[in-house]
């Protein structure tokens, strides 16, 4: 089993799998690159979803002729309306009727997307887990698994629906803390949202999200959720509803004015207060290491505020081999001083 990025539609394999919905849509992304290149493939699935024939966990086999031979396209349901989102139940019960399809027309070889990802909104990291399970271990066949990658995020850009999102207090004040933060050299990602938002929290703005302890400090699941929302009008990167950590984010500086008009006209003079105290106590640790352990050290002491120096550098070190690796007791006694000095000046809880 290979993992490769690139065009699917362009694999030299026996069989190509579609993911597909059950309603017989095919209007965004790689199926509508499907529908374009395999008509017939397209009127058989229509059909069979207007008989009410296609079910999550049970594939869909068309044979097309192409000016390049025959091609087995397997259509592989990982939703159920177009609309909406995948699940990971719909993956499992889908790869093992792959395994059968594949064994019972003896397949060769097979390219196969990374299944619910993208438009779907899955994590890739799980359903690579879930595909290496069931798809590993089959013998006397290549398999090319395409991971999501750049050619997939440019046709998502492509196509995103530009969405009137409306801004709420939250999220303006999420895009234009990280819009001050660009302006200070560092860079918009899902690891300096979160740090923002945390300090916008604990500065006293209820933003209603739940911080747990994470690989790079305290990170809160619902801000890639708001990222996405904000994605296609005031920023891109999320076209998968997802990135890695410090995968940069393009924040659209031509919405810069409206969020800023928004934030001088619409927040009250506490919430203003509030932004500028983030930048107050990020002030020297901006840089991506600096800002974990500075969220990090107060995560810590929020939880448990009569930690000494020693015991927090201890509960660092537990966090993970990273921060084990990475982080000294010089940096904690920094951190602690800076969060002494000016956590309880700006009112931080």
């Amino acid at each position: 089993m290979k993992y490769i990025t690139g065009n699917m539609l362009e694999a030299e394999t026996e069989a190509l799998v579609n993911t597909v919905n059950t309603v017989g849509v095919m209007g965004k992304g790689i199926a509508l690159q499907f529908k374009e290149r395999f008509p017939v493939n397209f009127k058989i699935y229509a059909d069979a979803c207007k008989k009410g024939e296609m079910k999550v966990g049970k594939m869909l086999v068309v044979k097309e002729n192409t000016l390049n031979g025959e091609k087995l396209i397997i259509n592989f349901p990982t939703k159920t309306e177009w609309f909406k989102k995948s699940q990971y139940s719909y993956i499992e019960v889908g790869l093992k009727d792959l395994v059968r399809v594949i064994e019972e027309y003896k397949i060769k070889s097979i390219a196969i997307p990374p299944l619910g990802c993208g438009n779907g909104g899955l994590k890739w990291e799980k359903v690579k887990a879930m595909m290496d399970k069931y798809l590993g271990q089959l013998p006397n066949i290549a398999i090319q698994i395409y991971e999501p990658n750049e050619a997939v995020k440019e046709i998502l850009q492509k196509e995103e629906v530009k969405k009137e999102v409306g801004l709420t207090a939250p999220r303006a004040m999420l895009l234009y803390a990280l819009f001050k933060y660009e302006k200070l050299g560092e860079v918009a990602t899902i690891f300096s949202a979160n740090k923002l938002a945390y300090f916008l929290q604990k500065s006293g703005e209820p933003m209603r999200l739940q911080f747990v302890p994470y690989k790079y400090g305290p990170y809160a699941q619902a801000i890639e959720k708001v990222l996405y929302a904000l994605n296609g009008k005031y920023l891109s990167g999320m076209e998968q509803m997802q990135a890695r950590a410090f995968e940069p984010l393009q924040l659209n500086y031509k919405k810069y004015d409206e969020v800023e008009m928004f934030v001088n006209t619409n927040l009250s003079s506490d919430q203003k207060q509030r932004l500028e105290s983030v930048f107050t106590i990020i002030d020297g640790f901006e840089t991506t290491l600096s800002l974990e352990i500075l969220s990090s050290a107060h995560f810590l002491i929020s939880e448990n505020p009569s930690l000494t120096e020693d015991q927090l550098f201890e509960k660092i070190q537990d966090w993970n081999e990273r921060k084990k690796s990475l982080v000294t007791k010089e940096y904690i006694t920094i951190a602690l001083e800076h969060l002494n000095n000016y956590g309880n000046k700006l009112n931080f809880a």
